[in-house]
């Protein structure tokens, strides 16, 4: 193995690297394409529910914290699109503030579903919105995004 005093690192590092870039930059560009489209008003892999299945809670993400933190990035890059899903679906009244709540995998149908919410102040029924974004975990395409309202407890 070759190793570079210059930049204190093997030659094995930098191509892992670079395949971590790539890779990364593949799957940005894949969910760009869905985040277009719905920025466009095509609202086809947007649905107004709940995400149905058998999902267990992994907070951030847990053993799948890395691809989580990847999929986290994407989406807040695009974060002026979830104020807009809602109001195609939802008469909104409030300026809505979208936060990352949790990470959450159905094993059963292999995807990983990440979660966030936006509160809603003072309102009489509601405690806010959330938008669920399911991805398939062995190809990290978005498959669909649910928006539902979410009912005080």
């Amino acid at each position: 193995m070759n190793t570079d005093n210059r930049y204190g690192t093997t030659d094995s590092s930098m191509i892992k690297k670079c395949i971590i870039v790539a890779f990364l930059v593949m799957i940005s560009c894949r969910h760009a394409d869905e985040f277009k489209k719905i920025r466009e008003g095509n609202f086809d892999i947007v649905e107004k529910d709940t995400y149905r299945g058998t999902p267990v809670y992994m907070g951030q993400g847990g053993d799948y914290k890395e691809l989580v933190t990847s999929l986290r990035l994407d989406i807040e890059k695009n974060i002026d699109l979830l104020p807009f899903i809602t109001k195609n679906f939802f008469s909104v009244e409030y300026e809505l503030s979208y936060r990352f709540k949790f990470a959450a995998v159905d094993r059963e149908k292999s995807c990983l579903i990440l979660r966030y919410f936006a509160r809603i102040p003072d309102h009489p029924l509601y405690a806010g919105y959330q938008i669920q974004f399911v991805f398939d975990m062995h190809t990290k395409k978005l498959l669909k995004v649910f928006t539902a309202e979410v009912p005080l407890e």
